[in-house]
């Protein structure tokens, strides 16, 4: 992953912590309800398990593929920064939680992955042979995306296996569009040069949320297929 999607996952994070221990209350930056710069296609599947034998280990991993069209108007630079952010919910009181800090609540953000092992790739290319010849692996995918239909490029997402415990998934998906803005860190020590680390401000970009719940419990949700629900764009 990118140091830019690092620093996506941080940006959330530190503001989420700043607001709560801090106590700020601040509005949400929200995206242009029009687009106020170039705005990339984007026709994703839905997101599915695969196991693969890596060398006689059998790993289950989620995926989805998806196509990015360029009708812009200009060619762009593509960049995907996808993240999947999962959410185990609980049934237990906060000072259950506290002692037995594994019955507590927990969101957990895996960025795709990127150095894709061949095998995972291979095995996903096999079964979408039919529907998509052109697969590309995700490194091959960042590159700049030329205008029109006959310039598309077909790449596929994958992270880990979900805890059966985890209820719910969002995945966000950065890099379809050219619009942002920036973010005062919340937690930003003045005392302390700027940095990576410690940043004055954070560059949030408009990013497709994509909204999943997994039905069922701990026993059925291995198999269980995700519901979609209402796809929106957000500034993250």
């Amino acid at each position: 992953m990118s140091n830019r999607g690092k620093t996506g996952i941080a940006c959330c994070a530190v503001i989420f912590c700043g607001l709560i221990h801090g106590g700020i209350a601040q509005a949400e930056p929200q995206p242009s309800p029009v687009p106020s710069a170039w705005e990339l296609t984007l026709q994703p599947t839905e997101p599915t398990r695969i196991v693969v034998d890596l060398g006689g280990v059998k790993k289950t991993f989620w995926y989805f593929l998806y196509t990015v069209t360029n009708n812009t108007g200009e060619d762009v630079d593509f960049h995907p920064e996808i993240v999947r952010v999962s959410e185990i919910e609980t049934e237990a009181t906060a000072s259950q939680a506290q002692k037995n800090p594994g019955q507590a609540p927990r969101i957990t953000p895996e960025p795709a992955i990127i150095g894709l092992d061949s095998r995972v790739f291979k095995a996903i290319a096999e079964r979408h042979q039919r529907t998509h010849p052109f697969l590309v692996t995700p490194v091959k995918a960042i590159e700049r995306l030329l205008q029109g239909r006959d310039n598309a490029r077909t790449s596929v997402a994958v992270f880990p296996d979900l805890d059966p415990r985890a209820s719910k998934f969002t995945i966000y998906f950065g890099g379809l569009s050219g619009e942002q803005t920036s973010k005062p860190n919340p937690t930003h020590n003045p005392k302390k040069a700027e940095s990576e680390d410690n940043p004055r401000f954070f560059v949030i970009r408009k990013t497709l949320a994509m909204p999943y719940t997994i039905p069922g419990d701990e026993r059925t949700r291995p198999t269980a297929i995700p519901v979609l629900g209402r796809m929106t764009w957000v500034m993250r």
